[in-house]
């Protein structure tokens, strides 16, 4: 196993060049705090890596699609241990729904960023 990577074991359906051709699912992934990840196909050290956005698919045929609940944004949008606690829980559970959740915190905090200067 590559050094810091886990096994993907499908949460992470990103097709990737392979070294023999073609493309294939990436094998290995490395979470990074941005809402993004490094893949690769296999374990050779020489072999590439490949940043990579993750992001909810959009899935409106289950039904009407209905704005955030208040909570769940203040949480989203909280610093300090109530966001560390539902990144840790949403970790948990599936790693593109985490590193969405990431996303939109760090999203949030640049907004505000720009809005104070």
């Amino acid at each position: 196993m590559p050094h810091d990577f886990k096994l993907n074991n499908g949460h992470i359906n990103t097709q990737i060049p392979s070294q023999q051709g073609g493309n294939v699912l990436a094998r290995w992934v490395k979470i990074l705090g941005s809402g993004e990840v490094i893949v690769r196909a296999g374990e050779d050290p020489n072999e590439p890596e490949y940043v990579v956005p993750l992001y909810l698919s959009t899935n409106y045929s289950l039904g009407d699609v209905n704005t955030m609940l208040y909570w769940c944004e203040e949480l989203l949008q909280s610093n300090g241990a109530p966001f560390f606690a539902l990144a840790t829980m949403v970790h948990m559970l599936d790693l593109t729904t985490s590193a969405e959740v990431e996303h939109y915190h760090h999203h949030h905090k640049r907004r505000a960023q720009l809005k104070a200067n």
